[in-house]
């Protein structure tokens, strides 16, 4: 018989983070069956299996069970199942009246909060801003969950800033990447009148939760989150979008460690007039923003975005901004010397290396730091600092995301700064190898090369005898010893491998009597004898 908790945590799984009412269902119904056969069964558990809830989600339902209440007349968990959950029009919402009714009237004006915009079920609010708040929604005909950005009427009223909220959109809209968080659509509900902005649900903290929690995070957990953002900079710069806001909390961490850079507000189009006021010009945030930003917001190019990607990645390390300040004026002064004490000189882990990499990125003169978004990739990639699955992330619930699948069994392209340069394997696909396995340390690695290097790094001991290969990137991966390129090179490895860990023994058949050591022996006493005779008869 289900707890009251548990039939709470059915009703909410529906109500708050809505999970399909059917299977749910169905999953109430997994946990009656398995305690009517007397085996323990968690609910939650068997929704997070069902991918009904995320681990995530399941966890905020555990801790706030007990504090949780449920009108008792919304709805009823049985033990047949869940039965009428309530509908957001159900639930006590006032009716919604249009703001006008087409002759320039104006309606009575809606609720503050809705239930309800356009095809969107509106189930719990995730932040609030100076731009109005954000909510956890659902969409039905996708069957998924998405966040809505609304912008209140009264805001909406000013025109500029509503001119504001629609450029964010269009510029998200422009932008595909698993790096940045996506544009789902925009609009106005009749309804209400709200203006609202659909965007991609992260179900995770952002960089900034993640410094809260840990005052600084480890190199290779920094560096992997900075060189995801980097690569959806580069994106949105071929696009013309220069984003001007990078900062720890613009980036959403998914629940498989892939780092999303988010709140295209304050973006701009280099190839559109700007329209921002002289009231405005150094809008952004002091801490991570550039100097000639901070003059100027109009001057800022994608080497801005690169500076604070630099200072964000520099307070990831350390925990501390490079240019800390009381107020914003005593922080554009230092940022206008430009002095800043090395990452390392805070945090013994970090490189010398890595303190290269953000002096480019931190230059007080755009001329000074990386050109493009595309040249610090290739930096950072090449430092071979960032952890392949970020170490507060789940590793087997990060492998279920098809992107960090990718990323971990196919080798990485080479990135170039030339757009142009070819790539070899795209030249001659047939002449690549694609190899993966754990190192010694039990961290997943891979490798690509001709058939000529793959031999060459086995000869050397690089690459192990249990290694898996492909002519793919995502091709099948069988055992390096099931191709008959590789099998004689991969047995001769065993042999060496297994003869020199094996004990060494002797071969007592091949032991002889060794004739000449035995002659000499008997010398060697001929000898001793003589000479004890001498000794004797000359003492007689």
């Amino acid at each position: 018989m289900l707890t009251e908790a548990e039939k709470r945590a059915a009703l909410l799984a529906v109500s708050r983070f809505g999970a399909d009412r059917a299977k749910v269902q169905l999953a109430v119904q997994a946990a009656l069956k398995a305690m009517a056969q007397g085996k323990p069964a968690d609910l939650l558990e068997i929704l997070v299996r069902e991918k009904l809830l995320t681990p995530t989600q399941a966890g905020e339902l555990r801790f706030s069970l007990d504090k949780t209440l449920i009108d008792p007349g919304s709805a009823k968990v049985s033990e047949a199942g869940l039965e009428s959950p309530l509908q957001p029009a159900e639930a006590g919402t006032p009716t919604r009246k249009p703001v006008g009714d087409g002759n320039g009237k104006t309606a009575a004006p809606a609720p503050e909060d809705p239930r309800v915009l356009g095809e969107y079920r509106l189930l719990r609010l995730l932040g609030e801003g100076g731009m109005g708040k954000v909510w956890l929604g659902y969409e039905e005909g996708e069957r998924r969950q998405v966040a809505i950005k609304i912008l209140p009427n009264t805001l909406a009223a000013n025109q500029g800033t509503l001119d504001r909220f629609y450029r964010e959109a269009k510029s998200g809209l422009l932008l595909n990447h698993p790096n940045i968080v996506r544009n789902i659509t925009v609009g106005r509900d009749s309804a209400t009148g709200y203006h609202y902005l659909v965007l991609e649900y992260v179900d995770g903290p952002s960089a900034l939760a993640l410094l809260e929690r840990f005052g600084k995070l480890p190199v290779g957990d920094a560096v992997h989150i900075v060189l995801d953002i980097a690569r959806g900079l580069e994106h949105a710069h071929s696009r013309n979008v220069v984003h001007r806001d990078i900062k720890p909390g613009n980036i959403l961490i998914s629940p498989a460690g892939v780092a999303k850079l988010a709140d295209l507000g304050l973006a701009k189009r280099t190839d559109e007039t700007s329209h921002l006021t002289a009231a405005r010009q150094g809008f952004g945030t002091p801490y991570y923003m550039p100097y000639e930003q901070a003059m100027n917001a109009r001057s800022a190019d994608g080497r801005s975005d690169i500076y604070a990607l630099g200072a964000t990645l520099y307070h990831l390390l350390t925990g501390e901004v490079p240019f800390p300040g009381a107020n914003h004026l005593e922080i554009v002064d230092k940022k206008k010397i430009g002095d800043f004490a090395p990452a390392s000189s805070l945090c013994a882990d970090v490189p010398s290396l890595l303190d290269d990499i953000l002096e480019k990125m931190l230059a007080r003169d755009p001329k000074d730091r990386y050109q493009t978004a595309s040249e610090m990739i290739v930096d950072l990639e090449r430092s071979n600092l960032a952890a392949q699955v970020p170490s507060f992330v789940d590793r087997d619930l990060a492998m279920q995301d098809p992107l960090v699948r990718q990323r971990l069994t196919s080798p990485a392209q080479a990135t170039y700064p030339d757009l142009n340069v070819a790539d070899a394997a795209a030249e001659e696909p047939e002449a690549i190898w694609y190899l993966r396995f754990a190192d010694r340390h039990g961290q997943p690695c891979k490798v690509k090369g001709t058939q000529e290097d793959i031999l060459r790094r086995i000869e050397e001991g690089k690459i192990p005898a249990q290694a898996e290969a492909s002519r793919r990137p995502q091709g099948e991966f069988l055992p390096l010893a099931d191709f008959p390129e590789f099998q004689a090179a991969s047995k001769k490895r065993a042999a060496r491998v297994k003869a020199l860990y094996a004990p060494t023994q002797p071969d007592l058949e091949s032991v002889g009597p060794s004739w000449p050591l035995i002659f000499a022996l008997a010398g060697c006493l001929g000898i001793l004898i003589i000479v004890a005779l001498v000794i004797v008869f000359l003492g007689g």
